[in-house]
């Protein structure tokens, strides 16, 4: 078993140094890590798990303007790296996309969590690995400092207003921060918003979109792959779409966790369902209740409520509307029961909150 891994192993090693690959790997040998350097401005790698069993496989296929690869390794030689923590670190920063199925990522020796939709960004001083459990398809897109630098130097001197916004957001700030104060272990995690159902759809229209303009370049694809890309950091930037925490390498998985809970509560105003919130983060719920009260001291359904409430408030001191028509609008059935909670937390009925405030 052991000599077909490595059989596997030195096949992939050899393709990844050849001319036709953007990616080079050096200290192949380590068993601590391994550095990947990029070649290119920029590359994609689209990778499809078959399953986890010995004999699943992985087809590879990385591409760049100039440069594109396609190989082939079993689950178990992926599969066997980890369990040897052989992670890699790189010298660019890489957005790990999972449009079907889940992994686990592991960075710096702690698992992570991203079902389908879900991604993060990784910057250039974070070791990490990915690991397939299951059918799996993900992209990785690699940008060089250079290159992600000229994409938003574009957008500061762009004649369009909404172009700059990127500049105000989260990828923008880690980006420039890591360039200005290299070495930091952080990156950031995204998770679909409430509302965003299509998110895997989306993201796999824009992937295959990118695949296709590089493998069928034409007139103006040089400024129709830039377009894309930009167009895929505008959709993670959005709040509308996606939710996104910067996370340092003393953050707790548990925590991020809870932090994940803690966003889908707050936009669904504490009223997404046990199941609702399995589906979306792939976690169990009495794991997801274990989660929540060790970090809050209540069960999933109080904290929820505890969101429910504080936008019961809000609504009370920024509207106008009838308290019946607030309970209402909250999917409490019963009044009742609504003034019974607001008075606990508050200490006062909703009419008698609304007249102090």
């Amino acid at each position: 078993m052991n000599i077909k891994i490595d059989n596997e192993y030195m096949q992939m090693q050899q393709a990844l140094q050849s001319q036709y690959s953007s990616i080079n790997v050096q200290n192949t040998n380590s068993d601590l890590n391994r550095f990947y350097h990029m070649n290119v401005p920029f590359q994609l790698t689209l990778e499809y798990c078959s399953g986890s069993e010995l004999e699943d496989y992985i087809n590879i296929m990385t591409l760049s303007a100039e440069k594109s690869l396609m190989y082939q390794e079993s689950a178990a030689t992926k599969n066997f790296a980890r369990t040897k923590d052989v992670m890699h670190y790189h010298d660019f920063f890489e957005f790990v996309i999972v449009l079907e199925g889940s992994i686990v990522q592991k960075i710096e020796g702690k698992d992570y969590l991203y079902a389908a939709g879900s991604c993060c960004l990784i910057n250039r001083s974070l070791c990490h690995l990915e690991h397939y459990h299951a059918k799996t398809k993900v992209l990785f897109i690699g940008m060089s400092p250079e290159f992600v630098s000229e994409l938003f130097k574009s957008a500061q001197n762009s004649a369009f207003s909404a172009e700059k916004k990127i500049c105000n957001g989260e990828i923008y700030q880690f980006i420039t921060d890591d360039l200005k104060y290299p070495g930091k272990k952080a990156y950031l995690d995204f998770i679909p918003a409430y509302q965003n159902h299509k998110n895997a759809l989306h993201l796999h229209d824009l992937a295959q979109s990118m695949i296709q303009t590089l493998l069928y370049p034409d007139f103006g694809a040089a400024y129709q792959i830039r377009g894309l890309l930009c167009a895929f950091l505008s959709y993670l930037s959005s709040p509308e779409y996606y939710h996104c925490t910067k996370v340092s390498l003393d953050t707790n998985s548990d925590f991020l966790l809870f932090s994940r809970i803690s966003h889908l509560f707050e936009e669904s105003n504490g009223r997404m369902s046990r199941a609702e919130l399995e589906h979306h983060l792939n976690y169990s719920g009495d794991y997801l209740n274990r989660i929540v009260n060790k970090y809050s001291g209540l069960c999933l359904y109080d904290y929820g409520m505890t969101f429910c409430l504080k936008k019961a408030a809000q609504y009370l001191t920024e509207t106008n509307e009838s308290i019946g028509s607030i309970a209402t609008k909250l999917q409490f059935t019963n009044r009742t029961h609504f003034y019974s909670l607001f008075k606990q937390k508050y200490g006062v009925t909703p009419k008698e909150y609304r007249q102090s405030h």
